[in-house]
């Protein structure tokens, strides 16, 4: 027997490649939940096509899943993949498979017009895929010792209701990093029937909603929990923090602000307790010169006009940056993904051999220009994550 794909699934099939995730993700099976209502957006049966398979004897046995969302960066319109629900059955790992499945999402990605791809998880099989640790995070810890510096004025925080969606998708759309989600799939990824949904808490300032706060609690005894996501007003999250602390009788709270939310930073300082963290994954630019098109924009807001000569060159290996008559010769395709969304300040040691040392402003005159523009925002997972 030969086995088959790498290819999308087929709709008779969509039940077996479902076994085959809930199987391996095993402590989600164990606490009484199927990887379909975790992961509305992934796994549906119009996602097919991005639900990428191998199968032997006609039975999936390794999967690896894409979503795909259009986002806006600075009034930029780009395309963002997501890979996740990396899995291969246990009798048939150690054979290339879910390197053959990775390597087809990435042609299937940059067909699809993708700019770049999120990947969630940080591993060897990704590193060799050119996926790199990249953007720039800062972790912030509120704790009941110092929740006291965050009260800036009296807010009302109350649990979000299906009758307010049409508030938080206001208050979202004000966010000059995010992405683009329709009506319905941000009320999927807002719904209660959904398994592992984190709560969500409405900021009322004056009896109107100003920001709004996605919630995850951590379970066991650790009495913590995670802002999954936030959108509005920093001041009104700030002070909304303390009150959710005690709301939801926890001893701490972990937000993550990517270092272009200069008011969220500038907000949580106050705390001391920041440290600099990751996204959570790896990345790689799928499509360099498309992504670099779609960002014409805001090159040209920051450098000008001699920005709609700027382009990308070299070969896949080693890409190059070229303005005018500079150009920035770079050693390799990770390089371009650091370039782009820089590198994160810290990991843990057991990731540090996945990253080398790379500075743009020490890539001579075209570096120092590119500084002015890189990195660019570091996207969150948020509710999209997968």
């Amino acid at each position: 027997m030969e086995y088959e794909g790498p290819r999308g699934t087929r709709k008779e099939e969509f039940g077996s490649v479902m076994e085959l995730v809930d199987s391996i993700f095993l402590s989600a099976r164990k606490r009484g939940m199927n990887m379909e209502e975790a992961f509305p957006l992934l796994f549906n049966r119009k996602n097919l096509e991005n639900m990428r398979i191998m199968l032997f004897d006609g039975k999936p046995v390794s999967h690896i899943g894409i979503s795909e969302v259009d986002a806006l960066l600075y009034g930029c319109r780009i395309k963002v993949g997501m890979i996740g629900a990396v899995c291969t059955e246990p009798n048939h790992r150690n054979k290339g498979l879910a390197g053959m499945v990775l390597a087809d999402c990435m042609r299937k990605l940059l067909l699809d017009g993708v700019d770049f791809v999120m990947v969630s998880g940080i591993r060897s099989l990704y590193d060799r895929n050119n996926c790199v640790m990249a953007g720039k995070v800062y972790q912030h810890g509120i704790t009941r010792g110092n929740i006291e510096k965050l009260s800036a004025f009296q807010c009302n925080v109350t649990k979000y209701e299906p009758s307010r969606i049409g508030e938080l998708i206001a208050i979202y759309q004000q966010e000059p990093v995010r992405y683009i989600r329709s009506y319905e799939e941000f009320s999927t990824l807002l719904g209660e029937h959904i398994f592992t949904r984190p709560m969500t808490f409405i900021v009322e300032l004056h009896g109107k909603g100003v920001a709004y706060v996605c919630i995850e609690v951590n379970g066991g005894e650790s009495r913590s929990g995670r802002v999954v996501e936030y959108a509005g007003s920093r001041v009104a999250i700030a002070s909304a923090l303390p009150k959710l602390l005690g709301r939801l009788n926890l001893e701490k709270l972990s937000i993550s602000v990517p270092h272009h939310d200069i008011e969220m930073l500038a907000v949580l300082s106050r705390i001391r307790k920041t440290k600099p963290y990751h996204f959570g994954g790896t990345m790689r630019i799928v499509n360099p010169s498309g992504f670099l098109e779609n960002l014409r924009p805001y090159l040209v807001s920051m450098l000008g006009e001699k920005a709609y000569e700027m382009k990308i060159a070299g070969t896949a290996e080693k890409p190059s940056i070229a303005l005018g008559s500079d150009k920035l010769e770079l050693e390799s395709e990770k390089e371009l993904t650091w370039l782009f969304f820089g590198q994160p300040e810290r990991v843990d040691e057991r990731f540090r051999s996945y990253l080398k040392p790379f500075s743009v402003e020490k890539k001579g005159r075209l570096g120092k220009v590119l500084a002015k523009v890189f990195p660019l925002p570091t996207f969150l997972y948020g509710l999209n994550y997968i």
